[in-house]
């Protein structure tokens, strides 16, 4: 196992009992908090892959000017902007149990005003409060399972609670796509689905307990405050914020935004593929996670990422084929999901339980204000426009993954701090 200080730098480790506090989790067998934990981040997950492509699924209804759509697309990055600054500094504060129920009511209320709402402004308002709540809540859970689960478990529970969102796509967009219906109808069957998600992340929430960690590390905060920071964790930062750069700024615009733009008839079959080739590749990550270490699956993923991307130009170029359109669409999502998940298991595995919070919230937090500034700065883009855009954006993720490979150090098997 990976000598703690050197992942994190010059950290004191706050005596002997945070040591063997984090020997019992780091080594522990798999209980029902562990299934509790994990039942209620993939139901809470799924819900919020739903809230991540609603927005472009609706643009379709008649409530929806094309006016709005670049407004209504925005509500739910906004959201999610606003969720993770405030959660992230909450949770490391008041901890993650109460914040984690805080996210859930905030986030019900959001969906309930989307499914009353009768006009595009309403459905705006609604939209942000819901990703406000499910979006902040992504940050708590990645600091909440990366502190609870047994180090042969963390990475199978981060991806496969992930991959739940993309699961959320998929199964909303299939709504979307093969029964078309009118709005109410719509409504209904988006609510039952988030009804019965809703029912088990509220069930299991209400008997977790608090993150040993957190709670250990909230009371004997100065045993473990930084000397400083350094030229690492400077380094570290930048990675990540690459890394959140390259999957935020791609996988939303070419699964998402794109289709309301240039393919107004095909958004929920963009959708659809990109979001169930990301949970097929989620479901294959379960198997090689815990084999490929993460500084080599970050060159995978980016670099396979870049070079699919690339495909597209000469799509743009000479085909309009749908049929081809879908395959590179689910071709660059495998790599998206592959980019997803090695970032959302380094967020949590190369910040402090201290910090924890605040780290992945200013990781996403920045990379969320990227994708707002780009969504006004590229509503005028052709189609080649919006492809050489991602390349780009993907060439930088790849170049981060190598520098991480170079100079990083590995998480696998370490333990937490």
């Amino acid at each position: 196992m990976a000598d703690p200080v050197d992942l994190y730098g010059s950290i004191s480790l706050g005596g002997e009992k945070y040591l063997t506090l984090r020997n019992e989790i780091d080594n522990s067998d798999w209980g029902r908090n562990h299934s509790l934990l994990l039942a209620t981040m993939m139901s809470s997950f799924f819900v919020w892959g739903m809230l991540l492509v609603i927005g472009p699924l609706i643009t379709n209804w008649p409530v929806i000017p094309s006016s709005y759509f670049t407004i209504l697309l925005v509500s739910s990055p906004a959201g999610l902007l606003s969720g993770n600054l405030l959660m992230g500094y909450l949770s490391d504060r008041y901890g993650r149990r109460r914040i984690f129920i805080l996210t859930l009511l905030l986030g019900i209320i959001g969906i309930f005003g989307i499914l009353i709402s009768l006009s595009a402004l309403e459905i705006v308002v609604a939209i942000f409060l819901a990703e406000m709540g499910f979006g902040g809540d992504e940050t708590v859970s990645l600091a909440f399972m990366a502190e609870q689960f047994p180090i042969r478990y963390r990475g199978k529970a981060l991806i496969a609670a992930s991959n739940s969102a993309n699961i959320g796509v998929a199964a909303i967009s299939a709504v979307f796509l093969f029964m078309p219906a009118s709005i109410l109808d719509q409504k209904a069957i988006f609510a039952i689905m988030i009804v019965v998600a809703l029912a088990v992340a509220l069930l299991t929430r209400s008997k977790l307990p608090e993150s040993f960690r957190w709670a250990y590390v909230s009371k004997t905060a100065s045993g473990m405050k930084r000397t400083g920071l350094s030229r690492y964790d400077y380094f570290k930062f930048l990675v990540l914020l690459s890394f959140a750069i390259t999957i935020v700024l791609t996988f939303a615009l070419v699964g998402y935004v794109i289709g309301p733009y240039e393919f107004p008839q095909l958004t929920s079959l963009i959708a659809f593929a990109y979001g169930a080739a990301e949970a097929v590749a989620g479901v294959a990550l379960l198997f090689l996670i815990n084999m490929i270490g993460r500084r080599k699956l970050s060159v995978i993923s980016y670099a396979g990422g870049f070079m699919s991307m690339a495909l597209f130009i000469p799509y743009a170029i000479y085909s309009r084929s749908i049929l081809i359109l879908a395959f590179l669409l689910a071709l660059n999502a495998i790599f998206g999901e592959m980019g997803w998940a090695v970032r959302e298991l380094l967020q949590p595995e190369l910040f402090t339980t201290a910090n924890r919070g605040k780290g992945i919230a200013g990781v996403r937090g920045v990379a969320y204000v990227f994708y707002i500034i780009t969504l006004f700065a590229i509503s005028g883009f052709s189609l080649t426009d919006y492809i050489i855009y991602a390349v780009i954006i993907w060439a930088v993720g790849m170049f981060a993954s190598v520098a991480w490979y170079m100079r990083g150090r590995e998480t696998m098997g370490a333990s937490l701090i």
